[in-house]
């Protein structure tokens, strides 16, 4: 019996709302939306009105769901009742939830291996992922953020929690959303720890033989975050006939950091389906603390962040956000300092390099013009033309990389290449080490990759497809001749083992965080038996110091919000400067 003593008389739909965070709620008649309105707000916190309805916000939906206080005759889309179902479910297991993955941390391994007594092959786990697993089943879970280090093994960790939520017969089906570079490397892990237990497949090529690989029964699917988006209807059905026995895994979350992104938001409403989702990244806040919001809400449905107001400062962001993930956060991070400690130590080398005359030419002139445009402009006109200042910012870093591609005429050998010349001599010509090279502008991968011809080069950036990166990365760790792999790490930093090699050096690079920290464990990862050692080239008295500060300052700042210990990235500007203070010191000193 209803608590109102008014009949119903109120007819309305209820649907998702576009921006993912709402339910709409919208009368069958017109005339009825006053009425509505004011009946929602009496039993829903948070409602607001507008032309298109009544939206209520997610942390409210469940309330909805109470049928004998609603005076209303709501009309639910499947969708929206899941929205609902689900978030009623994380509210009432959040908080419990958040306590057992603490106590299975704090517990330890001991702990762990008790709690999944009885499942095979558990001895071929590290301990630290014996623990991650524990974590990852604990019952009536909605999932886990996996966020350890680059090279400490997470996706064996997703296999052992799949096997083990599936020995309990609790789920029937993964579906696995990854980068394109490593989309093959998970059926081969499958493999590689379960043998033929689960069938795994592909979801790739054309659009037919996708549905066919998604109508063949497979038990974990893997696709790329394009397939989310162009099949989101055919996945969002094969989710529904599993019900909740399916999780949804996310490899390299940080690809879904952004809510404004198709693909993130059709992540989103496809983990409506799945029992559980777990997250995999090593590097989930490249770039503002906010970066982990969508991560975590993908897991838990808002609950971290629920009733959270992060300020836009980046600073007074960092520490709301970690208070957050720390109180209320599903999540584990373990660093391979701690869990790998026979892992060889890594050094970095600033090597500082003068322009070449020409090149110094073209970048005081792209500088002159930059700075003389900035300062007859105003604000209103700079934000119009931001995009425009953007690339000829870009430009700077180019020409400090390769001119040839800005500046028409260019014929003289950059500044960088001269470097990379007695480098890579020294290197492999003399030491016959393996060296990775990574580049971000494609003229210079091109021009690289033509000029060491003779250390037989194999090359890895967006136009080669994902047979030719697969093929030069198995050339390059197998291969005695191959020495040298030339790389982008927009393309190439998620994923691979390169460990054939213990150098790394850096000819330029993306201004992204993200691609930045993910290439730093490509050479320096399970496996690697020899210290390793980065060179990262820099034009000496250019915008390259900024943008490489920049880069070091976002990574100290995303391993600080973590709970990282700070990096020691000691390098010899760095130490330099410490003794030239200490040498001021002594002069000033009595």
């Amino acid at each position: 019996m209803r608590a109102s003593a008014s009949p119903v008389h109120l007819v309305a739909d209820v649907r998702m709302a576009e921006d993912l965070e709402h339910l709409v709620v919208t009368p069958r008649q017109a005339e009825d939306r006053h009425d509505l309105s004011r009946a929602l707000r009496t039993h829903v916190a948070g409602t607001r009105r507008t032309a298109g309805g009544v939206y209520v916000p997610a942390s409210s939906a469940p309330d909805l769901l109470a049928r004998d206080r609603i005076p209303v005759d709501l009309r639910w889309r499947d969708e929206a009742r899941m929205f609902a179902e689900n978030r009623l479910r994380a509210r009432a297991a959040h908080r419990t939830l958040h306590k057992e993955v603490a106590r299975i941390q704090a517990a330890g391994l001991e702990a762990a291996a008790k709690w999944l007594t009885g499942t095979a092959g558990m001895e071929r786990l590290d301990p630290h992922q014996l623990i991650n697993v524990a974590a990852m089943t604990v019952p009536e879970g909605h999932g886990l953020c996996v966020f350890d280090e680059q090279g400490a093994g997470k996706t064996v960790t997703l296999i052992y929690a799949f096997d083990v939520l599936a020995g309990r017969d609790e789920i029937d089906f993964a579906l696995i959303f990854a980068p394109k570079s490593m989309l093959a490397e998970w059926p081969r892990d499958f493999t590689r720890f379960k043998g033929d237990l689960y069938r795994v497949a592909v979801v790739t090529g054309s659009r037919r033989e996708r549905r066919a690989t998604l109508a063949s029964g497979a038990d974990v699917l893997v696709t790329n975050f394009e397939t989310a988006v162009t099949m989101e209807a055919e996945l969002r059905a094969l989710l529904r006939r599993h019900g909740r026995r399916a999780i949804l895994v996310v490899d390299e979350s940080f690809y879904i950091k952004n809510l404004d992104a198709h693909r993130t938001r059709a992540v989103r409403r496809l983990r409506e389906w799945c029992g559980r989702a777990f997250v995999l990244c090593g590097t989930p806040a490249p770039n503002a603390p906010d970066d982990l919001v969508q991560q975590f809400s993908l897991v838990d449905f808002g609950e971290t962040f629920e009733g959270v107001d992060i300020p836009r400062d980046r600073d007074a962001a960092r520490q709301v956000v970690r208070d957050a993930i720390e109180t209320r956060g599903l999540f584990v991070r373990n660093l391979k300092s701690a869990v790998l400690p026979d892992l060889p130590g890594k050094a970095f080398h600033q090597v500082l390099v003068p322009l070449q005359p020409a090149q110094q030419r073209a970048y005081a002139a792209a500088l002159d013009s930059l700075l003389t445009d900035l300062h007859a402009t105003d604000d209103r006109s700079f934000r119009k033309e931001l995009t425009s200042f953007l690339a000829r910012r870009s430009a700077l870093l180019q020409i400090c990389s390769n001119p040839a591609a800005v500046v028409s005429g260019y014929d003289e050998v950059p500044a960088k290449v001269l470097a990379l010349d007695s480098v890579l001599e020294e290197m492999i010509g003399r030491r016959g080490e393996k060296v990775v090279l990574w580049s971000f502008y494609t003229a210079s991968l091109e021009a690289l990759v033509r000029r060491y011809t003779g250390f037989r080069p194999v090359r890895f950036d967006g136009s080669t497809d994902v047979a030719a990166r697969r093929d030069a990365v198995q050339q390059f760790q197998e291969d005695d001749q191959t020495m040298l792999f030339v790389g982008n790490p927009a393309a190439a930093g998620a994923g691979l083992t390169l460990h054939r090699a213990s150098i790394a050096v850096y000819e330029s690079m993306s201004n992204q965080a993200a691609h930045y920290l993910q290439s730093l464990d490509r050479i320096h990862r399970r496996g690697q038996t020899r210290p390793v050692e980065y060179l990262v080239l820099l034009c000496d008295g250019t915008i390259e110091l900024t943008e490489y500060d920049r880069l070091t300052r976002k990574e100290c700042a995303a391993q600080e919000l973590l709970g990282d210990p700070a990096p020691e990235h000691s390098t010899r500007r760095s130490f330099l400067t410490e003794i030239e203070s200490a040498a001021t010191l002594l002069k000033a000193s009595p």
